[in-house]
């Protein structure tokens, strides 16, 4: 259920993006910073529900509100609204790819599971790996390409696109497993 509520989070996003780019803003990053607030809320609040230990389920309700504090820093103290927010963006990044990571740790101490391409979770976890790791370089220098020229950042949105087509495809994937 909660990954089905980051596909809407996520189309809702892009199709606030294309009314405001339509309706003739300049800047629509702020949108970014929303963004990367409940998309991380809502796959940690995944990832908090699959981890049955107190520790990991603390951490991630710890990393929650740390990123919290690190957003409203960066979007109200540091870049503002008007920049891409690739610190806060990278602390979710980096963040998930933990979560990731902990998921793996748990299930190759888990010997109930023996088909990993029939485990959600898992497909989840190497989606979040993969797309969240190639993107985070894209997201660290946006803002330096972008003043050095259009076409820089252009390349850098190149990339994130092509691996949010991938991760969009591996959800549809994943919701059919669940399906099953």
């Amino acid at each position: 259920m909660l990954l089905f509520l980051f596909i809407i989070l996520g189309v809702l996003t892009e199709a606030v993006s294309m009314i405001t780019i339509i309706s003739g803003t300049r800047n629509n990053l702020w949108l970014a910073h929303l963004y990367t607030l409940f998309g991380f809320s809502v796959l940690a609040g995944i990832f908090y529900y699959s981890f049955d230990k107190l520790l990991l389920k603390r951490a991630i309700i710890v990393g929650m509100v740390g990123l919290c504090v690190l957003i409203y820093y960066d979007a109200f103290l540091t870049d503002g609204f008007t920049k891409m927010n690739s610190v806060s963006r990278i602390a979710a990044n980096a963040m998930l790819i933990l979560m990731a990571i902990a998921y793996f740790y748990k299930v190759a101490n888990n010997a109930k599971i023996i088909y990993l391409d029939r485990d959600p979770m898992f497909l989840l976890s190497c989606a979040i790996l993969i797309y969240y790791a190639g993107t985070s370089m894209s997201y660290a220098i946006f803002n330096e390409a972008l003043a050095i020229s259009y076409d820089a950042a252009r390349i850098c949105l190149a990339i994130i696109m092509v691996l949010n087509v991938l991760f969009y495809i591996s959800h549809a994937f994943i919701l059919k497993r669940m399906a099953t």
